[in-house]
């Protein structure tokens, strides 16, 4: 059975030649492009010679020779004096195509990595003997997905354009979120409205009023919240027995009246 868990390029490998057909669109290489085609001579797309791929005679282990002649698409360097092998182990690879990208730690990984793979003589029934793509989607991890016919390959590009149409959705969502937090950031309580104070998370606000929250037993009069920004530290005192939601609520009254004394204030100057 092929091994498609670990790529079996060599260290050194020189790409395949093929003929391209004049391209439609204007090039810079239309030119030498036609003068090449004119004269009848395949060339690649820089407009070099192709050299037709010749057949390769491999010594097969358990005796005997394969003659094999590799298909225009495969990259891979076979030699000539290939060390014995089994006929199923004989591969063809393309090219590969990958996405270089940056983690957060700083090191460089390649994402949906794919190429087109064959096993000419693989006869396991898993039906690599016929041209397919090996994809990868972390580079770095030799697992493909399988076996992808091009009815497949077209399956996963769609929903890969799925997932980038969720991704731009999601940076859409991560704008207004940053947009949230710059506000937030330089809100100031001379800024805020009565409906900042009503809406806003008590948090948000408690920060924008420079305000600390400290719990106590018991306090004078029966209060049970009192605001304190003439001390040295400004500060709601609340007590310790109000539910979270009264406090919230109280909390919200007393900066209502705050930002509405503000408001006064600056209408009578």
């Amino acid at each position: 059975m092929p091994n498609t868990s670990r790529s079996t390029v060599p260290a050194s490998f020189k790409p395949s030649g093929g003929i391209v057909t004049q391209p439609t669109a204007p090039d810079p290489l239309e030119s030498a492009l036609r003068s090449a085609f004119d004269q009848g001579e395949p060339v690649d797309a820089e407009g070099n010679p192709v050299v037709e791929k010749q057949p390769i005679t491999y010594t097969l282990r358990g005796g005997g020779v394969l003659v094999e002649t590799c298909p225009s698409w495969c990259v891979l360097e076979h030699a000539p004096d290939h060390d014995a092998l089994y006929p199923e182990d004989l591969v063809h690879e393309g090219a590969e195509i990958e996405l270089p990208t940056t983690t957060i730690e700083g090191s460089r990984v390649s994402i949906l990595a794919a190429r087109i793979t064959q096993w000419p003589h693989s006869c396991d029934g898993s039906g690599a003997e016929v041209p397919y793509m090996a994809i990868r989607p972390e580079a770095s991890m030799g697992e493909a997905l399988g076996y992808s016919s091009p009815d497949d390959v077209e399956a996963e590009i769609r929903r890969t354009e799925a997932h980038l149409q969720a991704l731009r959705d999601m940076n859409a969502r991560l704008a207004k979120a940053r947009a949230e937090y710059e506000r937030r950031q330089s809100l100031r309580p001379e800024n805020l409205t009565v409906e900042d104070v009503r809406t806003l998370p008590v948090a948000v606000l408690l920060k924008a009023f420079g305000l600390k929250v400290f719990e106590v037993g018991g306090m004078p009069h029966n209060t049970l919240v009192w605001l304190d920004r003439g001390g040295e530290q400004p500060a709601f005192y609340i007590d310790r027995s109000l539910t979270q939601a009264s406090r919230e609520t109280a909390v919200r009254e007393s900066l209502v009246l705050v930002v509405k004394a503000m408001a006064a204030k600056a209408a009578s100057k």
